[in-house]
């Protein structure tokens, strides 16, 4: 009897079929259509899918929310893998397909709500949905504090403190790279003589944090 032989390109042609199907079968699109609603409850499937929909047919960038009111597909990068939507007039939907250092890929979702200052919390997935713990530590806004400028002026520390201890912090993804940058709003949160006083005691940048192990790590 003839034995049959393989063929390791095909093998590895299948492969690398197989890996492409499952890579294009998570896709951030995809993902976004049928996330659980809980997740989003402001859009329901449906909606989800008429903005993805309606935007790969160059025919709109919005649907109608649960409340009746537009939302608009701000972002959608296929190849970074990244999605912004405008959930409502205040609040915003961001969520970007990553991938950990074993190449697992991970899903990461900051939610911004702006009323009017905005504020950002951010949550991790698999692609089955499941939380996994990647540890993000949102920074106070004390962290833009110019310490150099503050120990040359005449403001006490106890007073400056308190002042911003309420912390008004938004984050984004990066476009292309697996990092979060966070932006201080705080300072609108203060008085006009006190935002005078203070706002040349903190930086005017976005900070930035790369993912090292399970934890976000500032650069």
């Amino acid at each position: 009897m003839k034995l049959k032989h393989h063929n390791p390109n095909k093998c590895l042609l299948f492969g690398l079929l197989l890996a492409c199907g499952s890579i294009f079968s998570q896709s951030i699109e995809k993902l976004y259509i049928n996330m659980p609603d809980i997740l989003n409850p402001t859009l329901s499937r449906q909606n989800r899918l008429e903005l993805i929909e309606y935007h790969k047919a160059h025919q709109s960038d919005s649907s109608v929310n649960r409340f009746g009111n537009k939302a608009y597909l701000v972002l959608s990068d296929s190849l970074n893998q990244h999605l912004i939507v405008k959930n409502t007039s205040s609040s915003t939907f961001e969520m970007k397909l990553n991938y950990l250092a074993d190449s697992t890929m991970y899903i990461g979702i900051i939610r911004t709500t702006c009323a009017p200052l905005c504020m950002s919390t951010l949550e991790f997935y698999d692609t089955a949905w499941n939380v996994i713990p990647l540890y993000f530590s949102m920074p106070k806004a004390i962290e833009w504090l110019d310490t150099a400028k503050l120990n040359t002026s005449e403001i006490d520390n106890n007073w400056l403190n308190k002042l911003v201890e309420m912390c008004f912090i938004s984050a984004l993804f990066d476009k292309q790279n697996n990092i979060i940058s966070v932006e201080n709003n705080t300072l609108d949160f203060l008085s006009p003589d006190d935002r005078k006083l203070l706002k040349p005691l903190f930086l005017e940048k976005h900070l930035t944090y790369k993912l090292k192990d399970k934890y976000w790590v500032r650069e």
